[in-house]
């Protein structure tokens, strides 16, 4: 097989520790991992790249994002989307399908399915959607390509997808179970949020504060006891979507000690944001679940290194400054989540790996490995390994630079992380072995994407 491109000299994270060798891809994957490089490879290949200096990692991917470029393209598209995810180190992107139409047939899965392939520059897997109507079709989705079901919202969800209840929730386990597919929820309960979200507008309340307030740590609490509980009774694979509670942490971590098949991921935001931010950031961290205090903060990152929290992902959801602004004269009105797919890879490795808060070894598990392995993608993706794809990126960790949203690829135009200094700014994209992104600019074209 012929030698393609050469990354030579880099320091490469391999599962045993970090490296300096050379790394050989061709065909899609990479050939070979060495310490010398024979001239003869040298030679023979198309081009090298000097990574002297530089730390080589395997492609992130992220398990949570919202690309809607069905219905909402002027928020985000399959190609600003991915260029976005590109330019933030992560070749591979889960979306969530709640579009408009979502992916819950399988005519709607295809239309998602079908505009991605001609955009995306990453590869990428779409979940497939749970209303009550559409149980009995579930296997058509899987015939799809559909691995994961979710996000099942147990509380407020998007205008175009329903809350799920209890009955309609469990027997959604029992087929998602039989069709050997993960259920992915989200985790927070509709009855507490709705009761005191009604007894802040009564009383006047319309500040940042009082969503937070809305939607107290016991809401997540109960409801991922209720999710482990029928999960358990159904057998199905269970993923908990965006974990921002310590109380929710030691119910995943009991359930796990106990031997069952749950995984959990925190979004960036949850880790670097905490209360007091939010008097100065107000509606630009509106998120759900919301940003909790500095002890569940504190919480989440020992999840991390204990390992009972398993990725981080972004939940990344570009919306329009103008749904976020009017949140400044009432909370209420603003849209929740924020952008985050391109700047989850270096904002991890500064607050987390660098201010050893986290060791590389996890910082691979959580961006890399452990979704590539519940994807059942591993050792595929999500890892340096003679014969893997050769999905990987280059990042300098002694240059620092600053967040600016006007450099980003996301059609968002703000970002919570404006002005932040950060080292590990990706400076080279591979997704199977094209080079997709180089020094800051997207040299793919839209389509070399694939789905998973």
């Amino acid at each position: 097989m012929e030698t393609e491109l050469v990354l030579k000299g880099g320091k490469v994270a391999l599962p045993t520790g970090i490296t300096e060798a050379n790394i050989s891809v061709g065909d899609e994957k990479i050939l070979s991992i060495s310490k010398t490089l024979s001239r003869g490879v040298e030679k023979e290949a198309e081009r090298v790249v000097d990574c002297s200096g530089k730390l080589v990692l395997p492609g992130g991917i992220d398990f949570h994002t919202h690309i809607p470029d069905l219905g909402y393209s002027d928020r985000e598209d399959w190609k600003t989307g991915t260029e976005s995810a590109a330019a933030g180190g992560t070749t591979f992107v889960v979306e969530l399908g709640q579009t408009d139409p979502p992916s819950t047939n399988r005519e709607n899965f295809k239309k998602i399915r079908k505009t991605a392939e001609r955009k995306a520059v990453v590869d990428f897997g779409i979940n497939g959607n749970i209303t009550h109507e559409n149980l009995d079709s579930l296997g058509k989705l899987v015939e799809e390509g559909v691995k994961t079901f979710g996000e099942i919202y147990m509380a407020e969800s998007i205008p175009e997808l329903e809350m799920i209840e209890d009955g309609v929730l469990l027997e959604a386990f029992e087929k998602i179970s039989s069709l050997d597919c993960l259920a992915g929820v989200h985790a927070e309960d509709w009855q507490i949020i709705s009761h005191l979200t009604e007894n802040m507008k009564r009383e006047g309340r319309n500040d940042s504060l009082a969503h937070l307030e809305a939607r107290p740590s016991i809401a997540e609490e109960e409801a991922i006891a209720r999710a482990l509980l029928f999960a358990r009774r159904t057998g199905v694979r269970l993923h908990v979507y965006h974990l921002s509670t310590e109380a929710g942490l030691k119910l995943i971590e009991e359930a796990k000690e106990k031997g069952q098949d749950v995984s959990t991921e925190v979004t960036a935001h949850h880790l670097l944001f905490e209360r007091g931010d939010m008097e100065e950031k107000g509606p630009y961290l509106k998120c759900n679940p919301p940003i909790r205090g500095k002890s569940d903060q504190k919480a989440l990152w020992n999840g991390l290194k204990s390992g009972t929290i398993d990725m981080v992902t972004t939940d990344h959801y570009s919306l329009p400054r103008s749904m976020k602004k009017v949140g400044w004269e009432n909370i209420w009105e603003a849209g929740a989540g924020m952008a985050g797919v391109e700047t989850r890879i270096p904002l991890l490795l500064t607050h987390g790996v660098k201010n050893n808060r986290i060791s590389i070894r996890t910082f691979l598990k959580v961006v890399s490995e452990n979704p590539a392995r519940r994807l059942g993608l591993w050792p595929r993706k999500g890892v340096i390994s003679v014969g893997s794809d050769a999905d990987l990126t280059v990042v300098d960790m002694d240059e620092e630079k600053e967040i600016r949203a006007e450099e980003t690829f996301t059609k968002c135009e703000h970002t919570p992380y404006e002005g932040e200094k950060v080292v590990g700014m990706p400076v080279l994209t591979l997704v199977r072995g094209k080079v997709v992104m180089e020094d800051g600019e997207i040299v793919a074209e839209p389509g070399h994407g694939n789905f998973f």
